[in-house]
């Protein structure tokens, strides 16, 4: 799946374009209604100020080319930066204190209203090209309840959660009564670690399984092939894994050897983690009783229907666990 494809439906990364594009309108706002009353104090190496407003148009420049990369995707490239232009001008334009404010808004403006309409046309020029449409994900099986829970207690889920609810409890106790530094840290901060999530989800399918198994949790387990396929330079396994003790479910594990000669035998041993059944690889070398009960299944039985396993998108525990802290933060600090 390409960048441009997953962009339309990759939250983290519209998420983290909002906040920019929010923070480039603010910043703004902030510059021509308070630029005027920003004390500076000077010595032999130059001049500086405390004050956001001295700082905001040199703070504001990088976080519209920011809220414009990201949103880029979703926009259609030119239509980000006009976007944010707009925002700036909008900043502008409300309560500004002198005419230099209004020349720079209009200019801002006109810009930014070229861009979107330019973005516009390309975006209606690419929906009727040859560009093929996304293959719709099959629907499958949910994850069990258990599973779920291990994952919220995870300790990789608690160290992305953490610095999460701080930096989300940051922002949002920012805007509403804190002040405006804690506001502006937060907000970056929330940016910094949606970036990274929407990177991890933009390598992520949610039909194929994820591996390897760790050896310390490792387990092997009959499968039957549905088909085998290529995709890029790897196979693709098409499998109904039946784990010892557990129901069945289909899952899609690529490697980039066809192992085991399951083409021919339309069956293969797996390796897969009990605790996470999304975790699933195909051993170069399967105990052979395992294998020799798969493929003695496969020759004997029909094939049982099973559901499709979705894999769980990487992040997503963190973000639930993250909103569960943040929503509990700010409610104790709006009572103390």
């Amino acid at each position: 799946m390409s960048t441009r494809a997953y962009g339309r439906t990759s939250w983290p990364w519209a998420a983290a374009a909002v906040l920019l594009f929010w923070q480039t309108w603010y910043l703004l706002h902030v510059y021509a209604t308070e630029r005027s009353g920003v004390r500076w104090t000077c010595d032999s190496e130059g001049c500086g100020t405390n004050q956001l407003a001295g700082g905001a148009l040199f703070l504001a420049a990088p976080s519209a080319v920011g809220a414009a990369l990201l949103a880029a995707p979703f926009l259609g490239g030119p239509a980000g930066t006009g976007l944010a232009l707009l925002l700036a001008s909008f900043g502008l334009f409300v309560g500004r204190e002198d005419d230099h404010a209004v020349l720079a808004a209009h200019g801002l403006a006109g810009l930014g209203a070229v861009l979107v309409v330019a973005g516009a046309a390309r975006a209606v020029r690419r929906r009727g090209s040859s560009e093929p449409a996304p293959v719709p994900v099959e629907a499958g099986g949910r994850l069990p309840a258990h599973v779920l829970l291990r994952l919220l207690a995870a300790p990789a889920t608690l160290l992305v959660a953490v610095p999460g609810t701080v930096a989300v409890t940051a922002l949002v106790h920012g805007a509403l009564d804190g002040p405006r530094w804690v506001m502006m840290l937060g907000l970056n901060a929330t940016v910094g670690l949606l970036i990274p999530l929407g990177l991890a989800r933009l390598r992520h399918r949610p039909g194929v399984a994820s591996g390897p198994v760790p050896e310390r949790s490792a387990a092997h387990a009959p499968a039957r092939l549905h088909s085998l396929t290529s995709r890029g330079t790897a196979f693709v396994f098409d499998l109904t894994v039946e784990p010892d003790g557990g129901a069945p479910y289909r899952i899609e594990v690529e490697h980039p050897l066809d192992l085991q000669d399951a083409r021919t035998h339309r069956a293969a041993v797996v390796r897969h983690d009990p605790r996470r059944p999304w975790r699933v690889d195909l051993p170069q070398h399967p105990p052979a009783a395992v294998l020799t009960r798969a493929r003695a299944a496969a020759r004997a039985e029909d094939l049982p229907p099973a559901p499709r396993l979705r894999t769980p998108a990487p992040g997503a525990p963190a973000v639930v666990l993250t909103a569960l802290f943040t929503a509990a933060l700010v409610t104790l600090l709006a009572m103390a």
